[in-house]
């Protein structure tokens, strides 16, 4: 993946500038612009964003507590990466909630909905573009969350996919598990067509452990 360039992040309205700061160094966490292990300095990440080092001193520490950056005393800020626990417990988190969303949505899901969800997703298919298929994978798991109408769950699942873009994004790139993914997806709909609540259910559970899985086995290849 061609890395992105960091001044694409430059900061150019001032008005609460701590939190513009946080949301474009976490963006750029999001897009995969650092590697795992990368030393960042704060000066030049200041430079890049055209502010101060201050806010993005502050930023560094709030992203340390949200484990994105690791703070080693008097070595300095380092890219944190997450090990095969930390990963198995962050995608087990998400799949009692993301079950828990589906289950509080249903009830508030149209047909007319769905099958203009499955009407995109088969067109998906069809093209096989991995962008649109990235923004159909998460437009999907965003319209149930949505539909769960439960703010505090929102939030909780917002946070666990902060740390699991990375990994969609490598599992976009690969062809063969990008369509399985789309395919996955699928199957959840026309569940939710039927209004089938628990097949819908497994057939999530299912979509998120097999993500899990192909992660995993990805990290120990590299």
């Amino acid at each position: 993946m061609e890395k992105k360039t960091v001044n694409k992040y430059k900061i150019k309205n001032k008005k609460t500038l701590n939190q513009q700061v946080y949301e474009s160094l976490k963006q750029m966490f999001l897009d995969d612009v650092f590697e795992e292990g990368q030393k960042l300095n704060e000066n030049d990440i200041a430079d890049a964003l055209g502010v101060s080092a201050t806010p993005v001193r502050e930023t560094f520490r709030r992203l340390a507590t949200e484990g994105f950056l690791e703070v080693i005393p008097y070595k300095g800020v380092y890219v944190r990466g997450f090990s095969e626990k930390e990963l198995m417990e962050v995608y087990e988190c998400r799949q009692a909630l993301e079950k828990l969303a589906l289950e509080l949505a249903m009830p508030n899901i149209s047909e007319e909905e769905i099958n203009e969800l499955i009407e995109e997703l088969e067109e998906n298919i069809r093209i096989n573009d991995i962008s649109s298929n990235v923004d159909m994978s998460n437009k999907l798991h965003n319209f149930i969350l949505e539909k769960s109408e439960n703010k505090r769950l929102k939030k909780l699942i917002t946070n666990l996919n902060d740390v699991l873009i990375r990994d969609r994004n490598i599992s976009a790139g690969d062809k063969i598990r990008r369509m399985e993914i789309l395919e996955e997806h699928l199957n959840i709909l026309n569940a939710l067509k039927e209004k089938d609540l628990e097949l819908s259910k497994k057939y999530l559970e299912e979509h998120i452990k097999k993500g899990c899985l192909y992660i995993l086995e990805k990290n120990k290849a590299n």
